[in-house]
């Protein structure tokens, strides 16, 4: 069995990783165990758990890791790096792989945050709301996109911005942590890893391990 730790951003991303992620990969001999970021004092100037994701938050928290697992990995958003050195996710991963130059290191940032995922299936917002109100917005949104994982153009139309203005046609309230776990669950991770390419090539990383 392989040893995987998780460095994940908050609880919305931990929650998926342990009902979608950790079962998934049990599958193929890898046990992965997500982590949230440990609760400290940084850049943004409060004490806290998980958010506010910087360059020198990831090193303390992934070489704390590396002594424990077999592979360290993580899974952190875009769009709310703080004080991120490049503004090209793929650049970003490369500089926090540089941080530590080990194999054991696979670097990962979702674009652009987690809520990316769940326009993934359109479709299970019909079956949980009862009506298809928000899968048609939904549609027309990603109608207008290649890929999914670039539906981010300002802060007022981030995915999770997005989700929330959908959930209002539905005199609703997004919570990112019941919901987006909850959705993720429902579309299912074949119909995600469909639709988010980069985020499969990072699970594609991972099986590899294990081959």
């Amino acid at each position: 069995m392989i040893r995987i730790g998780l460095s994940v951003e908050g609880q919305t991303e931990y929650a998926f990783s342990q009902k979608v992620l950790t079962p998934f990969f049990r599958n193929y001999e890898i046990e992965m165990t997500p982590i949230i970021v440990s609760t400290s004092k940084d850049k943004c100037g409060r004490k806290h758990k998980g958010g506010c994701i910087n360059i020198d938050r990831i090193k303390s928290e992934v070489q704390k890791l590396l002594h424990s697992f077999d592979f360290v990995t993580t899974f952190y958003d875009f769009y709310g790096f703080s004080n991120r050195p490049t503004n090209d996710v793929d650049e970003l991963e490369q500089n926090m792989y540089k941080l530590f130059n080990s194999g054991k290191f696979i670097p990962y940032v979702q674009k652009y945050e987690f809520e990316t995922l769940l326009f993934s299936k359109p479709q299970v917002f019909t079956d949980y709301f009862g009506n298809d109100l928000i899968e048609k917005e939904m549609v027309k949104i990603v109608s207008q996109y290649q890929d999914i994982e670039l539906i981010n153009d300002s802060p007022q139309t981030a995915p999770h911005k997005r989700l929330e203005e959908l959930f209002e046609l539905e005199s609703n309230k997004y919570d990112k942590v019941f919901h987006g776990e909850g959705f993720a669950f429902d579309i299912g991770l074949h119909a995600i890893r469909s639709n988010a390419k980069r985020f499969d090539n990072w699970i594609e990383k991972i099986l590899s391990l294990s081959q």
